[in-house]
This record gives structure tokens, sequence and C-alpha cells, in this order.
């Protein structure tokens, strides 16, 4: 079945968008939101597609017990681990079917066991482990940020910057301009634009425009998380398949815009750059100790434990404070920087709301399988996180299937030349 208009709560926001073909995930959030009676119309089958009976119950088990595996770490009674898991069962059952025959080898190849390391002596030990300002400082395209990271900090430094200096400084940077304009016209911003009873032109096709759609200050911040995406290129695919690594970061910005939006934040869009930069300093801990990061993830998959965990034990701190780390050396607006370093370590209460909101939608992007940045494991859910967050479990029922569709969207709009994710 295939919703015959968009569908909006019953407080008149935007919940799904005409076209949408109905699974079992939003089926549950139209009853979450007591939707029961909505415009449908038939899907037609694609050519070619196979029946999901064809397909027998090999596909379901195997789904479920990945599922499982992946939740191991994850209380599935808690309420939201009542309400999510069956959500990232559905969806790994509908990716599994979608692959066909073929899905054994689709899953095989995306998520790799830990890469062996390259040998040593026998019985030579690892080496202690750099700090991760050495890591940093050893690290040659993290000493000078791009040169249109500059001009955008400027901006943003800058309380009286107009729109045409915002506009200014990403302009200069073709590709960076191309990413955003396809962002801003994704259809998550026109509906927010029609949800308040905005004017939103048929296409956004200057920067200007952009700036006065999404907001000068806003479409900077968008920026600059855009512009930390080509930075990483040649990170051997033995170690982490890019593309996987990326949709699991935009898989997570879009969770925490999605998030912010639902709790009334006026910085939806520094929640969304910090969703995508969270998991940077695993890049570097990949490109910069290689040997420890080989250790981590092995000691992960023996221990079943997310990665994060077993990089603190290998290697004396995580990702996530080496990516708050990075942020800093470059001179990232601070709440970016605390959002990202502190996503694993809510410890801190001055800190706790904005990392809670990274750290719920780096939860929900490993729960429902949106690429992997090598964590196989879901972190627990940290109870201060949830509580400073304010959200039911229901209502975060009713977020996931908006999230997943802006999703597959938001890749296209980074990555127009690839497919959508499975």
């Amino acid at each position: 079945m295939v919703l015959a208009e968009d569908v909006l709560t019953p407080g008149g926001r935007f919940l799904m968008p005409k076209g949408t073909t109905l699974d079992g995930g939003h089926l549950k959030s139209l009853l979450a939101w007591n939707l029961p009676d909505v415009g449908v119309v038939e899907a037609r089958q694609r050519a070619g597609a196979a029946a999901p009976d064809a397909l027998g119950p090999l596909v379901d088990e195997a789904a479920e017990q990945a599922v499982r595996e992946r939740f191991c770490r994850f209380d599935p009674e808690s309420a939201v681990g009542r309400v999510l898991f069956p959500l990232a069962l559905d969806r790994e059952i509908r990716r599994r079917r979608a692959a066909g025959a073929g899905w054994e080898g689709a899953e095989a190849g995306r998520e790799s066991a830990a890469p062996e390391e390259p040998r040593r002596a026998a019985g030579e030990a690892l080496e202690p482990p750099a700090s991760p300002e050495a890591l940093l400082r050893d690290e040659p395209k993290l000493v000078s940020p791009p040169e249109v990271y500059q001009r955008i900090s400027e901006v943003l430094r800058d309380p009286a910057s107009t729109v045409e200096d915002a506009a200014a400084s990403i302009r200069h940077d073709p590709s960076l301009a191309a990413k955003l304009l396809r962002l801003v016209n994704s259809s998550y911003y026109s509906r927010t634009m029609r949800a308040v009873g905005g004017r939103f032109p048929a296409k956004v096709d200057s920067l200007s425009r952009a700036v006065l759609v999404v907001g000068g200050r806003q479409l900077a911040t968008l920026a600059l998380g855009v512009s930390g995406l080509p930075l990483f290129p040649d990170i051997p695919p033995h170690w982490v398949n890019m593309r996987v690594f990326w949709e699991h970061s935009v898989g997570c910005a879009v969770a925490a815009q999605v998030i912010a939006v639902a709790r009334g934040q006026d910085d939806a869009e520094t929640a969304f750059v910090a969703g995508l930069l969270h998991d940077i300093g695993r890049i570097v801990v990949y490109k910069q100790a290689s040997h420890h990061m080989a250790a981590a993830m092995r000691q992960a998959v023996a221990d079943r434990q997310p990665l994060h965990v077993a990089e603190r034990e290998t290697l004396g701190f995580d990702h996530a404070a080496l990516g708050g780390g990075l942020l800093r050396k470059w001179q990232f607006p601070a709440n970016l920087e605390k959002m990202v370093r502190y996503h694993h370590d809510l410890d801190e209460p001055l800190f706790l709301e904005g990392p809670a909101v990274v750290h719920l939608a780096d939860c929900l992007a490993t729960a429902m399988g949106w690429g992997g940045s090598g964590n196989r494991h879901v972190p627990p859910l940290d109870p201060a996180a949830w509580e400073a967050l304010g959200l039911s479990a229901e209502a975060l029922a009713g977020l996931v299937p908006r999230m997943e569709e802006r999703l597959a969207e938001t890749m296209h709009s980074f990555f127009p030349d690839r497919a959508g994710p499975p």
C-alpha cells in the first residue's frame, strides 16, 4: 500500500509524505499517533521483484539472529528497546529480502571481520599508543583545514554577517555549493517550510536564496560539516568501507536533526553537523594507530561490546575524545565540539543535553543498521541522556520512519553518483 496524500499528526505537523510505501514500521508509527485511517492506493510490484514468500523463512531467521546480536548490549525489553527492536528487525528483513537470492553474499561483504594488522615479530608487544594530541599533530591533512572552512568560520564568528557574506563564504567551492543546494532542495526543507506556513520556492537555485530559506548561520554550520566529507578518501577498504562509513554518519546526522526538531530546538543544523562528524576521530585512528585499532576491533568482536569501549581499553581514549580534539584544533564552535567529544561520555552534567542528542542518534543509527563505522553492537542507552531529552518511546517510534526516508534522500544529496542505502 502507498499513501495517497501527505499525513499530518493530530497537531498538524508533517509525519509522512504522499507516495510512501507502507511497511510494518510505518503502520506502527501511524497507530502510535492514533491515525488508523489514512488514504492509500495499491502499490505496483516492481518488475522482476521476487515475492517475499519465495525467499522462504531462512532470510527472516537470519535477520532476527543478526539484529539480536546487534542488540546484545542493549536491553530489548526496555521501553526504548521494545519499540526499537521491532523497527530494526523489520528493516533488516526488508534489506535482506531486497537483496534477493544474493542476500548472503551481500551481507558478508557489508560488515567484515576485524582486519588483520601487519605482522610483528613473535612475542613483540604492542607499543603504547600515542596521545590524542600526537595523533592529530602527525596527520598532515589535519594541520590546516580547507580554505573554505576558514571563510565559513569567519562568518560564524561575526554576528554582523549578512546574507551575502554567508553565501560568499561558500560559493568559491563549487562542489560544496552544489552539495548544499541539493540538500536545501530536498523535500525535508520544503516540507518544513510548508508546515510552518512559509513560502518555499519551486527550486532554490542560488546560495543567497538558500540562506534566506535555511538561515545564514544555519547554512554556514551545514557547510562546516559537509566540507569535512572529502578529507579522508584514502582509508584502505579492508579497514572500513567509506561509503558505509558515511551512510552511518549521515544516518546519525539525520536522526540528530529530527530529534532536535521534535524537541523544539532551534539548532537542528548544529545537531545535524555533530551527528555527521561524530565518528571523525575513528578515521584518524584508522590512519594513525592501525595496530591499536585492529586490536580494539578484535576485542570488540570477541567480547561482544561496542567498539568505543574496546578503544578505551586499547588506546586509553576513544574516537569521540579524539574527534572533539580535532574540532577544537579546527576552532569549531564549542557546542559542536562538545556534542562530538561527549556523545559516549555523558557524565558531564553541564554538557549533557547536546551530547545526549548525538548519543541517542548514534544508538538509533547503529540499531537500525544505517551503514557502519566498524562498530557492530548498539551502545547501551544512557538513562541520563534519555531523561534529559524528554521523549517517549512511542514518540521515538514515530520519528524513525521519517529518519529513514530522509537518510536515503540526504545520501543522494551528498553522493548523487552512487546508489542509495540498501
